[in-house]
């Protein structure tokens, strides 16, 4: 098929993403020229309906290790032998503290990540409502978590308590996910993450690459999320752990990676395209080019079990790339981001899909 990159932008421009023909096409390209121009019109599309804004998002791994889930990327899985941390849920003080650290390094978005098939205790939700009550009062961030396979009754509970955002990834296409995930279906990701819009929430769902799928199977993934009409999608590459079954797969290349973000852009026009795990190790110098393959955030500072960069790196790069960072939704604001790149007294939302 032959792609009409005009009509494309065009399209784009209005909301409106490629077809799953169209997608497939985009992923044979290879020649410089079709890739410089895969770029420039993902990039035209970020900008038409994100501009320079950037969301920042960072995490705490609220608890760590001993998951009975058999996922074979995850050094957290009890099912494997891995180096990885382990240890009981962090108190809400602990947390607490965490998020005012990740709000002074310049996040909007702050997420508590928690190991477990599904948070159910009663003392962990507590802890839980707790730190997010605590969190938009203190902060202005907003509060996000990643808890599992979530009912919609402990959903509702948590967003009564202050949760506006939850993060759940598919990890991978449909016809895939029975070789990354042994011990749970696509179909109980899907339920949850219906849950949470059900419910109204900002919905964080996307998926690691570089697991062995396919580009056929990376364009089914992000027409499922499109599907979802999830708000954001969170883009991982693989940094595979010792003692996993990934633990020796590298399979993606810097291109791969920036055309990853583009087709997803194309794909998903209106949605927060979020680069996070895995982009220092398979982007490299890189980096520096999500923006132009048509990202528009960023997660600052460490993931679950690996380090990112620094975090005045981090900041460096966006100046450089002249974003501009997405204040709180909330006040209070942190008063230390730098003032030269936030966007100060400045009302984004609109820039950014559906509002929180």
């Amino acid at each position: 098929m032959k792609l009409d990159w005009q009509d494309i932008q065009a399209r784009g421009a209005r909301g409106v993403g490629i077809s799953e023909d169209e997608a497939l096409a985009v992923t044979a390209l290879s020649d410089e020229a079709d890739l410089v121009a895969l770029f420039a019109t993902a990039d035209a599309i970020r900008l038409a309906l994100k501009g320079n804004a950037v969301n920042t998002c960072g995490i705490t791994n609220a608890r760590s290790g001993r998951c009975p889930e058999k996922c074979n990327f995850c050094s957290q899985s009890a099912h494997f032998k891995t180096a990885a941390p382990s240890y009981t849920t962090k108190t809400a003080d602990t947390i607490v503290a965490e998020a005012k650290q990740a709000a002074e390094y310049g996040v909007r978005e702050f997420s508590i990540v928690m190991s477990g098939r599904a948070i159910t205790a009663r003392k962990d939700l507590d802890v839980l409502k707790d730190a997010f009550g605590r969190i938009r009062a203190e902060t202005g961030v907003q509060t996000c978590a990643s808890l599992g396979l979530m009912s919609r009754e402990h959903l509702a509970e948590l967003k009564a308590a202050g949760m506006q955002s939850m993060h759940h990834n598919l990890e991978t296409a449909r016809s895939y996910h029975d070789q990354i995930v042994e011990s749970h279906t696509y179909d109980d990701e899907v339920e949850t993450i219906k849950a949470a819009k059900d419910l109204g929430m900002y919905v964080c769902s996307g998926g690691i690459f570089g697991m062995g799928e396919s580009w056929a199977q990376r364009v089914e993934l992000g027409v499922d999320l499109r599907a979802l009409d999830v708000d954001s999608v969170p883009v991982n590459f693989l940094n595979p752990r010792p003692g996993t079954p990934l633990a020796d797969r590298h399979d993606l290349t810097p291109t791969d990676c920036l055309k990853i973000i583009a087709l997803l852009r194309l794909l998903l026009p209106t949605k927060d395209i979020i680069v996070c795990g895995g982009r220092e190790l398979n982007l490299g110098a890189e980096q520096i080019n999500i923006f132009k393959a048509g990202a528009n955030g960023v997660m600052l500072g460490n993931y679950l079990t690996t380090a990112g960069q620094a975090v005045s790196a981090d900041w460096k790069m966006l100046e450089e790339q002249g974003m501009v960072v997405r204040a709180p939704p909330h006040r209070p604001h942190p008063p230390s981001v730098p003032h030269t790149i936030r966007a100060e007294g400045t009302d984004l939302a609109g820039l950014h899909g559906k509002p929180v």
